[in-house]
């Protein structure tokens, strides 16, 4: 059995058909036309759907937004897709494809890949945490994704760090997501007086690790207060959810070779409990094949697998 996984982001969208082990075997993907909004991010969604839907037994989606997964909608989404509140995802697939159709958010679906074949396999009581552009979270427990009364379980980047701390663009004060996120880090490099080899600012996370590489010290206060904000995350979460591990995925986890030890170096100093942290395995695949996991979760008869 094929299932098709579709990995619904801000910047792009992929589709990518999956078997019963894990394996992609055709995957495709596109640019997601945010400026066309609901209707444009649909034709996008459909061209990559439409020429794989035929192979395939059902379809599971992963989508930026608080999902509600029992309808298959987005309950709400920034304007990072405009215009996508609201969206019946689930109805508008199943009447173009005659095919079983389940919607999750996409850091769920990420987490439930990590943990059939990614670094949480063989764990029951597991969180992922991504660390991008934002950063959002997944909470596991006896292998079941918990979503929560209104689908807002894991919205991690919004959990408060810092009383009336930076302003997020939530409407609150001090979340996660402004210290520890791959632009808070970058802003932080930058009010610290970083400049770099041409003499400007930091543009981008890719530049501010070989800075931290290179020992500049504006880039190496900003890793280490970030590497400070999260040991104080992770601290939280480890005694509210009592994960076995805590896995680390998302765009900053390519540079880890320059903040990893040193987070696990807060995190002795700071957690009175271990924390065990381990990277994510499947990087930019983990969407699509979370995805797929979803639908055939569904198929085999575990039709809500989840608290």
């Amino acid at each position: 059995m094929l299932t098709l996984g579709i990995d619904i982001g801000g910047t792009k969208i992929r589709a990518a058909l999956v078997d019963l082990s894990g394996n992609i075997r055709q995957v495709a993907q596109t640019a997601t036309p945010v400026a066309d909004g609901r209707e444009g991010i649909l034709r996008a969604l459909y061209s990559l759907v439409d020429p794989l839907v035929d192979q395939v037994d059902a379809i599971g989606v992963g989508s930026a937004g608080r999902i509600n997964v029992r309808e298959g909608s987005v309950a709400y989404a920034t304007d990072n897709l405009p215009g996508w509140t609201g969206t019946p995802l689930k109805d508008l697939l199943q009447r173009r494809c005659p095919k079983p159709v389940f919607v999750d958010n996409d850091v769920n679906v990420a987490a439930l890949a990590e943990g059939w074949v990614g670094a949480a396999r063989g764990l029951e009581h597991f969180l992922c945490l991504t660390l991008g552009t934002g950063v959002g979270g997944a909470l596991v427990s006896r292998g079941q994704l918990v979503h929560g009364a209104t689908w807002s379980a894991g919205e991690i980047g919004h959990m408060l760090l810092y009383p009336e701390g930076r302003p997020c663009n939530c409407g609150g004060f001090g979340c996660l997501e402004q210290y520890v996120s791959g632009p808070a880090l970058v802003r932080s490099a930058n009010q610290m007086g970083g400049a770099n080899r041409s003499g400007g600012p930091y543009p981008d996370g890719r530049l501010l690790f070989q800075a931290v590489e290179a020992g500049e010290e504006p880039a190496l206060k900003a890793i280490d207060a970030f590497c400070r904000d999260l040991a104080y995350a992770l601290q939280t979460l480890q005694s509210v959810f009592d994960p076995e591990a805590v896995i680390i995925g998302g765009g900053l986890i390519d540079g880890r070779q320059v903040w990893w030890e040193r987070l696990a170096e807060q995190v002795r100093l700071l957690c009175p409990v271990p924390v065990v942290t381990r990277p994510a395995a499947l990087g930019g695949d983990a969407g699509v094949v979370g995805a797929a996991r979803l639908a055939q979760l569904h198929m085999e008869g575990r039709e809500w697998p989840f608290l």
